[in-house]
């Protein structure tokens, strides 16, 4: 993405200028009337048909638009989508794909010959796929220079550069993409403190040492108290932050269902499997001895979340295990007031665990620290490998893809645009509570019914100011148990990655847990990675390295 921001600063003051011309005036972030939001999402309607080239009095164009997530059917007469088609003079013809069946249902459309004009790419594994059918456009420098306030935004988060090394092609960009800050928040390790306490040790691990003890400790000395021993010290989604102690992480998940990723790492400024690396070695050799000793649950294979929501953990609510690591803070958060829940894992937590105590029963701990000083837990990051791209149909029209593009600017200079798009009117789908921040309200609290109002279907750009303003209380929370975290490396589609790469995760998997029961020695790890690059591993890495150097 380098060449990109290089790129975009060579355009000079020039281009943030026009944007100012575009935003309008923007309005305090507490209320305003019904009307006031639609004048908010109309306001500019010069400036934007001027930046367009359109004229108000030209027939609106119409856009088949799929750059969101089809969580319900967008009402074409929703207050929402008429404003926005009024300030942009622009027509919208909906495309719905259900998101249970999003391959199938969008690959058979595509097939046929029919195709929206911008489109929601959920993986860009299929980026390849898209272009050799001449379903996508490059999004060129003239269009980046007419969103000049988005990319510099876009840059802004993008800290290392790396967040769009997959959204380019031989060469060219095709997907912009919409960060989410709360991947710059690593997950953290939970740990029963009240059970640590119980054994005599005052203070969470921070060390690999610290945790070893704590972990045996756990397994051995009846934590509870209820004179069994029924204990482990932890399951599948605290190895990774062992595996962080030690340098890199490996895989998304250590058990046999579930979504698997093979993470990747930087070495010598080239981008490698990480699974492959001599210091995953030692650490597997760590968990295989913990294994051995019983202090890693023997069900750690089918995983601590065994339903409901994602990143509960029912091992350690259910008083299993003493530590996990699947969540983030915001899941963790505490209620701030009476009559709040908190998290979702801490109010599951609580309610099965009657008089939880933050800091006494439970609490988050740093990230350990291997032998070396390394330490880290799983980052998102704040760019994943999805995004939405232009069409080559679109690009047949010129009004299409400059309305498209004052729609994206419009989201990134105007906070109140952005909001009125991301949140619907105010008092009808949300309000502002007493620090300003926007709160959906029932029944728009539920995906499907804010999608149906036409509410954050124009998912398009991004507005830092919009997206940072979160509770006082939680903010504070976030940072406080912020920790150390390696952050996904992302990786630019290649043809050697959809041949091989998921017999990969199968192999690797099923190593990574025959390494760590003990059923595979760990003398044989370099038999492993020997095998690993044989099976396409050293190919795929080798097209990645290729392709990242023609954006450099």
């Amino acid at each position: 993405m380098r060449k990109t921001w290089k790129r975009l600063a060579a355009l000079g003051l020039a281009g943030v200028m026009a944007a100012g011309a575009v935003a309008g005036c923007s309005s305090k972030s507490g209320g305003s009337d019904n009307a006031g939001q639609t004048a908010a999402a109309q306001k500019g309607q010069d400036s934007q048909n001027g930046q367009s080239g359109q004229s108000s009095s030209e027939e609106p164009v119409t856009i088949d638009w799929l750059a969101y997530d089809c969580y319900g059917q967008p009402d074409p007469e929703s207050e929402v989508v008429k404003a926005v088609e009024e300030r942009f003079n622009v027509k919208f013809n909906f495309w719905y794909v259900d998101s249970q069946k999003w391959d199938d249902v969008l690959g058979a459309k595509l097939s046929s010959g029919e195709m929206p004009d911008v489109m929601k790419v959920r993986s860009n594994s299929n980026l390849p796929i898209y272009i050799k059918q001449g379903i996508l456009a490059p999004i060129t420098e003239d269009m980046q220079a007419k969103i000049p306030e988005t990319m510099r935004q876009l840059k802004e988060v993008d800290e290392d550069g790396t967040g769009f090394i997959d959204a380019y092609y031989e060469g060219q960009l095709y997907e912009l993409k919409v960060p989410s800050l709360s991947g710059l928040y690593p997950t953290v390790l939970v740990w029963r403190t009240d059970w640590l306490k119980n054994l005599g040790i005052d203070k969470i691990p921070s060390t690999i040492d610290e945790m070893e003890t704590a972990l045996y400790a756990i397994r051995n000395n009846d934590p509870d108290g209820n004179g069994v021993k029924d204990t482990y010290g932890l399951s599948n989604t605290g190895l990774n932050a062992v595996f962080g102690a030690y340098g890199a992480i490996p895989l998304k998940e250590f058990r046999g269902t579930g979504a698997q990723s093979l993470f990747y790492t930087m070495k010598n400024d080239r981008i490698e499997f990480a699974c492959i690396q001599p210091e995953m070695k030692e650490a597997l050799a760590k968990l295989q001895q913990w294994y051995k000793d019983g202090v890693i649950d023997p069900e750690f294979i089918t995983g601590e979340n065994t339903g409901g929501y994602w990143a509960v953990s029912q091992a350690f609510n259910n008083g299993k295990v003493g530590v996990t690591g699947m969540a983030l803070s915001s899941h963790w958060l505490t209620p701030k007031k009476e009559g709040e829940s908190g998290g979702q894992c801490y109010a599951e937590f609580a309610a099965l665990n009657p008089g939880t105590v933050w800091g006494e029963t439970i609490d988050i701990g740093p990230a350990i620290k291997g032998p070396e000083g390394k330490s880290g837990t799983h980052c998102w990051g704040a760019y994943g490998n999805s995004g939405y791209a232009f069409t080559t149909k679109a690009m047949e029209d010129p009004r299409k893809v400059d309305a498209i593009l004052a729609i994206i600017e419009a989201r990134s200079t105007d906070k109140d645009f952005y909001t009125f798009t991301s949140f619907g009117v105010e008092g009808k789908h949300f309000e502002y509570n007493e620090n300003g921040v926007p709160k959906r309200l029932e029944p728009y609290n539920k995906t499907s019914e804010y999608s149906k109002e036409g509410v954050a279907v124009f998912k398009v750009g991004f507005n830092s100011e919009v997206e940072s303003n979160m509770e006082p209380h939680a903010k504070e929370f976030y940072e406080k148990y912020k920790t150390p975290g390696y952050k996904d490396i992302l990786v630019p589609p290649v043809d050697a990655a959809n041949q091989y790469l998921t017999d990969l995760k199968t192999f690797t998997l099923d190593a990574y847990i025959k390494f760590i029961t003990g059923e595979e020695s760990i003398d044989k790890f370099d038999d492993f990675v020997e095998q690993f690059n044989a099976l396409g591993g050293e190919q795929i890495i080798n097209e990645i390295n290729e392709e990242v150097s023609k954006n450099k």
